[in-house]
């Protein structure tokens, strides 16, 4: 067997020799033989037959060949496809990880999947700069060992869910080990296999408020500049995820002509939240926080943060202000709220700075004819703080004029009630920081308890900002607050719904 490939190759030599023989053979028979008929005919026979056998085996040749062409044509075709095919394939698999690295590194939500051992096999920025981690302390790591054992508990029953095969909605506070406490939307959506068995699950957690603590020194002014970001906000006591995030959402199309046009066409809309009285020894009003979206195709509404950033680095935010108050004293001009009910109106730092404003509050009231003590206009703590002259002028001439003054965010600055020396308010809306963890941080209820004791003492109403549980409004009912504001009490919504 292992000589036959050797006389495969060897045979069309044998053929030609033989053949190139017989010729030799016939011309040697000839002229020995003196022209015998009987030897020339055997050797013209052998002759013939071995030229009929060679031109056989070349046609059989020829025929392989042609054959081997054919197929070789046909392959070298079908590898060019497969290239086109191929460069196609990279093509289009780089333009779809484009679009996936901005889906997940671009969009503002938290993205992660984790597998069925519960384990991190892919996050995205914004998921990172949450949890304060490097890539290294996720990739491969347990869920609970990245979300930290606290944060785990509180979704541990969520999971089993998910791994059954179900897709969980819900909702989470967490407070950060750097200070910061946020509310989440978080979402869990199971990803199976091709034999239908959950493999693991993709979590989103959509960042809705941030609440910084006080920080010393540079951190507190840095603060600072971030909380005038969060006038309108889907309550007072948030504020935007940090600048950051400010910044991508703001991204969502959002640009200063159309902030502009907004403003010019009144594409931005009003939307409000309930703030609750609690004490039961007193008949408090209802209260109402504006609240401001703004309008784009489709009859979609972006929230504060996709807006706020572009109105904010592009000094429009007075113009904004003031547009508000028009809008809102038009409307109260024709809708009558119940006697007492005050809306709470935010006002952001360059508005503060303004000296016209004061004046042109005025001439809308006078214009519309709406009572000024139906408005409450609302200050942040660290920005009466800031521009502490700015403030207290701003706020002697509207109370003279008749409107209220509310001062936000309170408890969160060291000094916050050495600024009731110089400002002269109506209510005093405690930090959400402070309420939303006062159950479990002492300290932060002995500082909500000496805020409503000290602003009682002097005249001044409270109202609990992020009161978001049953178990804290009755604490906070316990402690005397007069208002609660905060999911616990009601989610925002359209103006037009408390007509």
């Amino acid at each position: 067997m292992r000589d036959l490939p050797i006389f495969r190759t060897v045979q069309p030599y044998l053929t030609a020799i033989a053949s190139i023989v017989t010729v030799v053979l016939l011309v040697a028979v000839i002229y020995f033989t003196d022209s015998d008929l009987q030897w020339i005919a055997f050797l013209s026979g052998v002759l013939v037959a071995a030229i009929v056998a060679m031109a056989i085996r070349t046609s059989h040749a020829e025929l392989i060949v042609a054959r081997h062409t054919t197929q070789l044509l046909a392959t070298e075709e079908k590898l060019a496809q497969e290239i086109k095919l191929h460069l196609w394939a990279e093509k289009a698999a780089a333009a779809s990880k484009a679009r996936l690295q901005f889906m997940g590194e671009k969009f503002p939500v938290m993205i992660a999947y984790v597998d069925a051992e519960q384990c991190c096999y892919y996050h995205n920025a914004m998921f990172r700069q949450w949890l304060g981690l490097n890539p290294d302390q996720i990739d491969g790591r347990p869920l609970r060992e990245v979300l930290g054992n606290k944060f785990y508990a509180e979704i541990e029953s969520f999971l089993t869910d998910v791994m059954a095969g179900k897709t969980v909605h819900t909702e989470h506070i967490q407070e950060l080990t750097h200070g910061s406490i946020h509310r989440l939307s978080g979402q869990y959506f199971p990803d199976s296999d091709n034999e239908g068995k959950v493999a693991g699950f993709c979590l989103l957690y959509t960042p809705m408020m941030e609440r910084k603590t006080s920080l010393p020194g540079d951190a507190e002014r840095g603060t600072r500049e971030l909380n005038r970001l969060t006038m309108h906000t889907e309550s007072r006591e948030k504020s935007l995820f940090d600048e950051s995030f400010g910044e991508q959402a703001s991204g969502w199309g959002v640009s200063a002509a159309s902030v502009t046009q907004a403003i010019e066409e009144d594409e931005f809309r009003l939307y409000c939240q309930t703030i609750t009285p609690i004490k039961t020894d007193k008949g408090l009003c209802v209260h109402h926080e504006i609240l401001l979206r703004m309008a784009e195709e489709e009859d979609n509404l972006l929230p504060p943060g996709a807006f706020l950033p572009v109105v904010e680095r592009h000094d429009m935010m007075t113009r904004l202000d003031r547009w508000v108050v028009s809008q809102m004293l038009q409307w109260l001009s024709v809708h009558q709220p119940a006697p007492g009910t005050t809306f709470f109106i935010n006002l952001t730092r360059d508005t503060l700075s303004d000296a016209d404003f004061a004046d042109f509050v005025l001439s809308q009231l006078r214009k519309t004819g709406v009572s000024a003590g139906v408005l409450c206009f609302e200050i942040e703590e660290a920005d009466a703080a800031l521009r502490l002259a700015d403030t207290s002028a701003f706020v002697q001439k509207i109370r003279q004029y008749g409107c209220q003054v509310a001062l936000c965010g309170f408890g969160r600055e060291r000094a916050s009630f050495d600024l009731l020396r110089n400002i002269k308010v109506n209510f005093l809306k405690i930090d959400g920081g402070l309420v939303c963890n006062m159950l479990q941080d002492p300290i932060n209820l002995a500082k909500v308890a000496s805020i409503n004791r000290v602003a009682h003492t002097i005249g001044i109403q409270t109202i609990a900002e992020l009161a978001e549980t049953d178990e804290v409004i009755a604490r906070l009912r316990e402690l005397g607050v007069d208002f609660a504001q905060g999911f616990g009490i009601g989610r925002p919504r359209a103006l037009k719904e408390i007509e």
